[in-house]
């Protein structure tokens, strides 16, 4: 089953963490998503904008920027940057999120499984810095 990842990011977010959430999407997965979707929140700075540059050359085609000239706010930004997402299943990160290597392996396979589910999520750990 096809999946897309998507993520808000605005300028107060760190650029190491946006860069540490990507690298948790994509390097390290066991399974890797098919789209990452990430909504710029208003403008941004210079050092998250380098970071998501290098991105985009990275992955071209898999990685999709929605950039929204004005702060609209987590939920109005992810509410657009749905209407990019290529599939019907889509995961959700934030961009100081880190995800174990196996989480979309194991939620892909659990939504596969059990098609009368609509939304899973799991448990979450909290640490102070990567």
């Amino acid at each position: 089953m096809k999946f897309s990842v998507l993520l808000s990011v605005y300028k107060n977010e760190k650029p190491e963490y946006l860069n540490r959430a990507l690298v948790s999407i994509w390097d390290d997965q066991t399974l890797k998503p098919d789209q990452i979707v990430l909504v710029e929140d208003g403008q941004l700075t210079s050092e998250l904008d380098k970071v998501i540059d290098e991105w985009q050359q990275r992955l071209s085609d898999i990685f999709t920027v929605v950039n929204l000239p004005e702060n609209v706010g987590l939920g109005a930004a992810l509410n657009e940057g749905l209407k990019y997402c290529k599939h019907d299943l889509v995961a959700r990160m934030d961009t100081d999120d880190v995800s174990l290597p196996d989480r979309f392996e194991k939620q892909i396979a659990f939504m596969n499984n059990n098609p009368q589910i609509a939304v899973s999520s799991a448990f979450i750990e909290e640490v102070n810095s990567f």
